[in-house]
């Protein structure tokens, strides 16, 4: 699948023709893309974008242009992403948010968390190629989006962050410590902006539970727009997670979802999507599973719910039964999960 023809958001576009405002032919010469459509419009396509961007370098007197348009971006520049990340209910929860989903924001790069030596790794790859000085750029934008959210979180610099950056320094390396607020290793195995793993379970103070879950609802939607049609089971892995997100936004108890309506919302047939999952190695009962350890893990974690409770919420009519589930999905009790639960490297 090309990723030239999917969606990108026009903002950064407008924050560029803001910047050069007697350059706006020259910006965005050869894109086909007008002042008034930048203006206009949610969003152009990616080849767009990145032309856009290519011609960005040609017009800017400072290699640092992409760190001062990072600088310039804001919450509101990122959309449902952004408040989605910052009303999460912990620091480690908006990260991995920002690399489930940022590729609604910006397709043209592949993102994911990892633990590396006790620090959490948001790694950032670019998914295009040919770009050449336009891939450093791009990199160096991502990671001061990471920055800038971690930061807003904490509220404070976050100067315990390390920055990993796979390629030489750059002509304008000495400006670093303009942008960023931590110690760079140029010439790294990856690109990747890192904090000390304890700081993962920091709670946010901008927690909103209803916030959170309809953001991510909405960036759910928005990634399945990119997604292959035959994505099946990715698709599938969002409407499950959606439906299990009701719990915090307040249901009583749910009932246990059945593959005819999803297959319904996928507009195929139970059928096929059966077959569709087997295709990609999965099954309908194999991602129900998941998401609903993924749900009760995150629900034990919480105090305030007494495990008989989480299983009626989960859909379980007798608590006995979710214990035998969660016991064959965990290999080990509810009970023994809350007062032990695993790291994150286990």
């Amino acid at each position: 699948m090309t990723i030239d023809p999917l969606p990108t958001p026009s903002t950064y576009t407008r924050i560029l023709l803001q910047r050069w405002p007697d350059d706006t032919l020259r910006l965005l010469e050869g894109t086909g893309v007008t002042v008034h459509q930048v203006k206009q419009q949610a969003s152009i396509t990616v080849a767009q974008q990145l032309s856009i961007f290519k011609n960005a370098i040609s017009l800017a007197k400072d290699s640092a242009w992409a760190l001062e348009l990072a600088d310039a971006l804001d919450v509101s520049s990122h959309g449902p992403l952004g408040f989605a990340a910052l009303s999460a209910p912990t620091l480690g929860d908006g990260i991995d948010v920002l690399a489930k989903f940022a590729r609604i924001r910006a397709p043209y790069m592949r993102y994911r968390v990892e633990t590396i030596d006790d620090r959490i790794a948001l790694i950032v790859e670019v998914a295009a190629s040919g770009l050449g000085p336009v891939a450093a750029a791009l990199v160096e934008l991502v990671l001061h989006v990471f920055q800038s959210y971690v930061e807003v979180v904490l509220g404070h610099r976050v100067s315990e962050a390390r920055l990993l950056i796979a390629t030489a320094p750059p002509k304008h390396h000495t400006q670093y410590s303009k942008f960023f607020h931590a110690p760079v290793t140029f010439n790294a195995s990856l690109n990747a902006f890192t904090i000390p793993a304890d700081l993962a379970a920091l709670p946010s103070l901008m927690y909103d539970e209803k916030s959170y879950r309809s953001s991510l609802i909405t960036c759910r939607e928005m990634l399945d727009a990119l997604l292959q049609p035959n994505d099946i089971s990715t698709r599938l892995r969002h409407l499950l997670a959606s439906h299990f997100d009701q719990i915090g936004a307040g249901a009583k108890a749910l009932i246990l979802p059945q593959q005819d309506a999803f297959a319904s919302t996928l507009c195929v047939s139970k059928r096929t999507m059966i077959r569709a999952l087997a295709a990609q190695g999965t099954s309908y009962r194999e991602l129900l599973a998941e998401q609903q350890r993924t749900t009760a893990c995150k629900l034990l974690a919480d105090a305030r719910y007494s495990v008989s409770e989480i299983g009626i919420l989960l859909g379980y009519g007798d608590p006995a039964n979710f214990g035998r589930a969660f016991t064959r999905m965990s290999g080990m009790s509810p009970g023994q999960y809350r007062r032990s639960p695993p790291s994150a490297n286990d």
